[in-house]
């Protein structure tokens, strides 16, 4: 099994390859020593404030942690134990004025990239007095551990990904509601 900074590592290597970093954060939960790590990506050509981004985590727990540190000395009854990991993508669409079908949107991913199976979010906010609503979409893989340092695995996952953004800012470019990005800036 990999120790969480070589994922942490191989994540960023292939995230670079297809996508921008423009954050990473890593969460150590203080009792059970959890992991976390996040990934904030981007288009390489859109420009900050990021109206479209992705998200991209996964979690070592302790007992993960655990047995990266003493693989050698793992016992057969470790071997019963799940140690798969869970790479989880959230992608946050832009904010938009008059986009009429976002489910339209969500069923074109599906259809073109299957093997994601996303899951629409919908945030309703109330800035004032319109309602506003935030879309996200959601998908995950779940990795064996030998597999997990795969670079081959982690390039398709992220070119894939790049794919799905890349669709994403094509079908919303031309109703992303830039006013809502320019108050971000000042």
């Amino acid at each position: 099994m990999a120790r969480f900074e070589e994922l942490q590592m191989k994540i960023a290597e292939s995230a670079k390859n297809y996508l921008e970093i423009y954050n990473m954060q890593v969460l150590i939960e203080q009792f059970t020593l959890d992991r976390e790590s996040k990934f904030f990506i981007s288009l390489p050509n859109i420009e900050p404030p990021f109206p479209l981004s992705a998200i991209v985590s996964f979690i070592y727990d302790a007992f993960q942690t655990g047995m990266t540190l003493y693989e050698d000395s793992a016992t057969e009854d470790a071997a019963d134990i799940d140690t798969s990991i869970e790479l989880e993508f959230l992608i946050k669409l832009p904010v938009m004025e008059g986009y009429p079908d976002i489910e339209a949107l969500l069923e074109e991913i599906s259809e073109m990239f299957p093997d994601t199976e996303p899951i629409l979010i919908t945030k309703e906010i109330f800035p004032g007095d319109e309602l506003i609503k935030e879309y996200e979409i959601s998908y995950a893989y779940n990795i064996e551990p030998e597999d997990i340092v795969d670079n081959e695995l982690l390039n398709e996952m992220f070119e894939e990904l790049r794919g799905i953004l890349g669709l994403i800012y094509k079908r919303t470019v031309n109703y992303i509601d830039t006013a809502w990005y320019k108050e971000e800036e000042e």
